[in-house]
């Protein structure tokens, strides 16, 4: 069963002020979303009214075009009732002013979450929301449009996660992914498979790599998803700059990121794999029950996912850096790790090294671990015991690597032929050698494993392995 997610993150052409216009755009972009099948759509921090509006957030008039562009939000979120919209705004509470999120679908507010840590520039104008806890009437949210006879409630609380179908998703406000106690990590540690995050992150050289970097890092401690949105070039003054950086990772991994450095107006889009996320999370005791203590989870839908994993970024060789810079560095230190590993087996119980060298990569690899641990334990590389053993399938271009690998660096170095011993054991099992089966290539196998294994026995050595993992898959 497919068990993805579809997450879009939307910057729009914000017009600072003009919660109006902003209403519109974003409400352009929920009908985009909905018909690509979105299941989760995340807004920038304060995309209603634009992120530097100032001492503007003083003003009453903003606040009420607030409650207006909302209901305009939640008139539109009736149309696309599979969807659930995250968008930043403000909100006022008697004389304190909160930086949130609110998650919006089918018509309601189905929560706000307000930012736990302000920046210093920020605390001018917002508190935190540390202390908030509890339902605010529709009456301070200043939305009209369902009426008197049928007052609206949406609860306005930090430690409140979402399920939507079989996902829960956590929030958090830009600077909160910057704290030592940030809340994603209560978020993921009660549950929360999805974190999002609504940012307004102003640029300077060397930012963009180090929000990758943090957002990367956090999925990955956390072991779950997370998608960041970030306010865009429309949003710059003549102090800071706001480049629209969007990204969604998944425990480590990059799965989308928007091209150009300084954007806006456009949509991001990631399927992400909820199976990944699970599976990881069942190895590890930290993920205790769901919202325990004084967290709880808020159920904005009980329909299935939209996501089909379609737009799930595939990778070729998975396990296989892309760059050579990178696949050098990778290489070198797995065989740091080997060398270091052998030499510790030869070190505590004082042994020679013996090896089956074929001429194939496996050999060869194993056979320079073993000479590399040797050289820095101090012993002579003769102490290394190389030895081929042609049979049926050597051919001459294998035979001739075994030797001149061998030589070159200069370990104790030995043929012994099997081809009489697996003949005569086909004999005696009655096996015809032109039946070229796993009896065949066994047979073959297990004579160079009983040879190495009679031969370390006799030069006090121990049999460095050099099967692979598809040579286990196979048995051999």
């Amino acid at each position: 069963m497919l068990d993805f997610i579809r997450i879009a993150c939307a910057v729009p052409k914000v017009t600072v002020g003009d919660v109006e216009k902003n209403a519109k755009d974003i409400c352009a972009f929920m009908e985009k979303a909905d018909a690509q099948k979105v299941d989760i759509l995340l807004l920038p921090e304060l995309a209603l009214t634009g992120y530097t509006c100032g001492d503007l957030f003083f003003q009453e008039p903003l606040h009420r075009t607030v409650s207006k562009g909302l209901e305009t939000l939640l008139d539109c979120s009736k149309e696309s009732p599979e969807l659930t919209t995250v968008v930043g705004a403000p909100l006022r509470l008697g004389s304190k002013i909160y930086n949130c999120a609110y998650v919006l679908a089918n018509g309601e507010i189905h929560g706000v979450i307000p930012k736990i840590n302000i920046p210093g520039n920020e605390k001018r104008w917002f508190t935190s929301g540390k202390d908030i806890d509890g339902s605010i009437g529709s009456e301070k949210l200043g939305l009209q449009y369902q009426g008197e006879d049928d007052p609206y409630f949406a609860t306005v609380e930090p430690k409140l996660l979402f399920k939507k179908g079989n996902v829960t998703f956590g929030i958090e406000i830009c600077e909160d992914l910057m704290a030592p106690d940030s809340p994603s990590v209560y978020e993921a540690t009660n549950g929360a498979q999805v974190i999002l995050n609504l940012s307004a992150s102003p640029e300077i050289a060397g930012k963009r790599a180090q929000r990758r970097d943090r957002v990367k890092n956090q999925s990955l401690s956390c072991d779950c998803i997370y998608a960041y949105c970030s306010a865009g070039r429309t949003e710059s003054t003549t102090d800071q700059v706001y480049s629209g950086h969007s990204m969604v990772a998944e425990c480590g991994k990059l799965l989308a990121e928007n091209a150009s450095d300084v954007t806006t107006d456009y949509m991001l889009i990631a399927d992400c794999d909820l199976g990944k996320v699970r599976s990881k999370r069942l190895r590890k005791e930290y993920y205790g029950n769901e919202c325990e203590g004084a967290w709880w989870a808020a159920r904005v839908s009980d329909a299935p996912l939209r996501s089909d994993g379609s737009l799930y970024p595939l990778n070729k060789l998975p396990f296989v850096p892309p760059t050579k810079e990178v696949r050098v560095e990778r290489c070198l230190e797995i065989f740091n790790i080997q060398v270091t590993g052998l030499m510790r087996r030869l070190e505590v119980i004082n042994t020679n090294a013996v090896i089956g060298i074929s001429g194939g990569l496996d050999s060869t690899l194993a056979l320079l671990v073993a000479v590399e641990a040797m050289r820095r334990l101090g012993r002579p590389l003769t102490d290394v015991y190389g030895i081929t053993m042609p049979c049926f399938g050597t051919s001459d271009r294998t035979y001739q690597n075994a030797w001149d690998l061998m030589r070159k660096l200069g370990i104790s170095s030995q043929e012994i032929n099997i081809k009489n011993a697996v003949s005569q054991h086909f004999a005696d099992i009655g096996h015809d050698p032109a039946v070229h089966n796993a009896t065949y290539e066994n047979a073959q196998a297990r004579e160079r494993t009983q040879i190495l294994m009679d031969y370390a026995g006799r030069v006090g050595g121990i049999v460095v392995g050099t099967g692979d993992l598809s040579e286990l898959a196979l048995g051999w």
